[in-house]
């Protein structure tokens, strides 16, 4: 029995592992096979004559991977270098992929954007008289707004591990077996959820800011390390999050859908991330006031919001079908998902009144000399206002209040979209404020000195800031 050790470049997820380990077991004499993405590097072990690292690069030729038998330094090429007598000079080639690629992922972000400003939201609004096809329709509108840079994110990114079970070889019908368990995993859970909220009514709040802002900010968190993966950074491809190699290897394997309780469970958790829409969905199911029909709401909106997120599953194992192309969707869905990750992360720090930024771009505080001052009612309240219109929140009271005085915040809202309908602010609020069209009356307590954010569930309204001192 001989064993010898190569070193491999290419490879950039765990089905070009499996695709390399396959096709070399195939060979006769060959008994034990192990490619490693994280080490670069191929072990064999086999009885008779060992295969050459010129004959693995004909077997793997069209695959674009290459084999030697000492490790070898990656050549980059340089986009800019100075040349003596030239000065700086500028490789176009290079610059010209770079340039196009930073066109394609911002195409992306434009038609999300485009989506999202549109205001399409206001034109499907929903109330206890509304009938289950409206909550499809407002389930398809957020499967192409806020759904797509959570759900989908954590979508896009679990694509990934699922399409390592498989390899290459296996068929797109096979590869969407897992994402039928996601959204089937949604739909049980929400299904449920409306059914208990229906049942409860008032009794059951809508959550805890906190809560909700933490277990978005972790999920973001691993998001970012996986799309760091896809986008092929050496020091986050050693940390890869993937079941054992026997796991996958059997499931490869087999070519059945095994394990499929995780994205079952994985879906069902979506439940509890703090979506605007989602949020409205469940605030009609509460005031639904029956067990059947809050089920039927919720159920009906996840199933509109499936559409769009069967589509991103779709293309995702459309886009990585062969290591050629898998490498290149790879780079661009990891720059999506660090996108997506900070944009996300980003929105809970402001939920949980934490700097962000958002702060940057934040306009300038009222002056003392030009901010209207706080009105105290007969009861000796102080009080705030502030108008909620379109995608933005604005103070239209003193922004600097003083503490240890009861505290009344008055909201006007004149069409407020998305998300920006759950107003949230941590310190002042304990969960999500509902705003209904017109003026809402906020009791804010007596509330302590501090510096405290007020914005939406997911914290993609650009926050206003309230000083009490």
């Amino acid at each position: 029995m001989q064993e010898k050790i190569y070193y491999i470049a290419g490879m950039h997820c765990a089905s070009c592992e499996l695709l390399i380990e396959k096709r070399i077991l195939k060979e006769k004499g060959v008994k034990a096979v192990d490619a490693s993405l994280g080490n670069g590097t191929l072990r064999i072990e086999c009885e008779g004559s060992m295969p050459r690292a010129q004959e693995l690069n004909t077997w793997f030729q069209s695959d674009g991977y290459t084999f030697s038998d000492q490790k070898q330094k990656e050549k980059k090429e340089p986009w800019v270098y100075v040349v003596e007598g030239k000065g700086i000079q500028f490789d176009t080639r290079i610059l010209r992929k770079k340039f196009n690629t930073l066109f394609q992922v911002a195409g992306i972000f434009f038609v999300l954007f485009l989506i999202e400003r549109t205001g399409i939201a206001q034109y499907v609004t929903l109330s206890e008289q509304s009938s289950l096809g409206v909550f499809f329709l407002f389930g398809l509108v957020a499967g192409v707004s806020s759904c797509a840079a959570l759900v989908g994110g954590i979508l896009l990114s679990l694509t990934k591990n699922w399409n390592d079970r498989y390899g290459y070889e296996a068929g797109v019908s096979t590869k969407m077996i897992p994402h039928v368990y996601f959204h089937v995993g949604r739909l049980f859970a929400y299904t449920l959820l409306g059914g208990l909220l229906g049942a409860l009514g008032k009794a059951v709040g809508l959550g805890n800011v906190t809560i909700y802002a933490t277990i978005t900010i972790l999920v973001s968190l691993v998001m970012l390390l996986i799309g760091l993966q896809m986008a092929g950074v050496r020091w986050a491809e050693k940390c890869q999050l993937r079941m054992p190699k026997f796991v996958t290897r059997r499931v490869a394997g087999t070519g059945q859908g095994k394990g499929n309780q995780l994205p079952f469970a994985i879906g069902a958790g979506t439940v509890f991330l703090p979506c605007g829409f989602t949020l409205v969905a469940q605030g009609v199911a509460l005031t639904s006031g029956s067990a059947v029909q809050g089920a039927l709401m919720l159920g009906m909106f996840v199933f509109g919001t499936m559409l769009p997120l069967l589509f991103i599953g779709f293309a995702s194992i459309k886009g990585s079908s062969n290591p050629k192309r898998g490498r290149m969707f790879s780079f661009y869905a990891g720059i999506v998902l660090i996108i997506f990750a900070f944009y996300n992360v980003n929105g809970q720090l402001n939920v949980l009144g934490m700097p962000s930024v958002s702060d940057v771009f934040a306009k300038a505080p009222q002056t003392s000399s030009t901010a209207p001052k706080n009105v105290l009612n007969e009861q000796g309240e102080q009080i705030v206002t502030m108008t909620a219109k379109g995608f933005q929140y604005t103070l239209t009271s003193a922004a600097t209040i003083k503490a240890g005085v009861p505290t009344t915040l008055i909201v006007d809202d004149q069409g407020i979209q998305g998300c920006g309908i759950f107003l949230a602010s941590r310190g002042l609020i304990d969960s999500f404020v509902e705003l209904k069209l017109g003026k809402n009356t906020i009791n804010l307590g007596t509330p302590k000195a501090g510096t405290y954010k007020i914005t939406c569930s997911m914290g993609m309204v650009p926050p206003v800031t309230l000083r009490i001192q």
